[in-house]
């Protein structure tokens, strides 16, 4: 995983570094960005509320 890529991420867009780096993980192992939202919505994520 590009580390450079991750403190880009957390610092411009004042993410949760441990969040981006579970996400990265995730799409590296073959899990959607669809599944991942589902999971994020079951899970009651503050962050897919408004969507």
């Amino acid at each position: 995983m590009n580390i450079e890529i991750i403190d880009r991420i957390t610092k411009e867009g004042h993410l949760d570094r441990e969040w981006v780096e579970m996400i990265l993980e995730a799409l590296e192992v073959g899990i959607s960005v669809e599944e991942i939202k589902e999971f994020l919505v079951k899970k009651g994520s503050p962050a897919l509320k408004a969507e």
